[in-house]
């Protein structure tokens, strides 16, 4: 059987950070306070355009595509994602004597390629990430990092304790699990969402399905079978009541 490829080219903001992770939305400014051996910390990131145009994006792609070893591994992946996005300085200054201020500032000329390759094995399937880092001025890529692919099963027949979850999200994501516990905050947020044991969200409406939940009640003990995304989500396929 031929092999489909699917390129999705995004641009998004990538944020640097500085002892606190600081996340910036493109419409919107977070502000972030901290103290550090009793000297105050600010943090602070603005509403800030892309400054990479639609050719620059596309000239990274093709530099990125183009080198030799990304290229003979995308030639034998089943399918990736390509995303593009500003690569941010961070920028300390010096506001009163006792606290300073850090803004990001975008680097002009210079973009990051993120490449996430995954592939089936029938039961299993594999990820993997490539980050590379484009000098647009000099049309040549400047750091590449190549991890090794990750390979997952698809399910896990057994329960999986929802501790485990939490505390190794990165070896479940993407796979379908099955968990238990109690029910909470069904009804009573917005969503078609609930809790288990106050740990995992749970979706039982989503894009790709809707689970019955009429007969369930908050305070009861459940089995959910579904998708699980990091670093506490789950997208049920099916849900039994206990």
């Amino acid at each position: 059987m031929q092999k489909t490829k699917r390129l999705t080219m995004l641009g998004v903001i990538l944020l640097a950070s500085v002892s606190l992770a600081v996340v910036a939305q493109a419409s919107g400014v977070l502000q972030s306070f901290a103290r550090f051996e009793d000297e105050e910390i600010r943090i602070e990131t603005m509403s800030v355009s892309l400054i990479l145009t639609d050719q620059e994006k596309a000239t990274a792609t093709s530099i990125a595509l183009a080198d030799s070893q990304i290229e003979q591994l995308l030639a034998g992946a089943d399918n990736y994602t390509l995303v593009v996005s500003e690569v941010f300085d961070v920028v300390d200054f010096d506001v009163q004597e006792t606290s300073s201020e850090v803004a990001l500032v975008p680097q002009k000329g210079v973009a990051k390629v993120t490449i996430q390759i995954n592939n089936d094995y029938g039961d299993q399937f594999g990820e993997q990430t490539i980050e590379v880092t484009v000098d647009l001025e000099k049309q040549q890529i400047t750091t590449k990092d190549v991890q090794p692919e990750i390979v997952k099963p698809k399910i896990v027949d057994n329960i999986t304790e929802l501790s485990e979850l939490i505390e190794n999200p990165e070896n479940y994501e993407g796979v379908v699990v099955t968990v238990t516990g109690k029910v909470s905050l069904l009804g009573e947020v917005f969503g078609s969402l609930f809790e288990l044991d106050e740990t995992v969200t749970v979706f039982y409406a989503h894009q790709n399905g809707e689970v019955d939940v009429s007969d369930i009640e908050n305070g009861d003990t459940v089995t959910v079978t579904g998708k699980f995304a990091g670093p506490s989500t789950i997208y049920a396929t099916s849900i039994e009541k206990q």
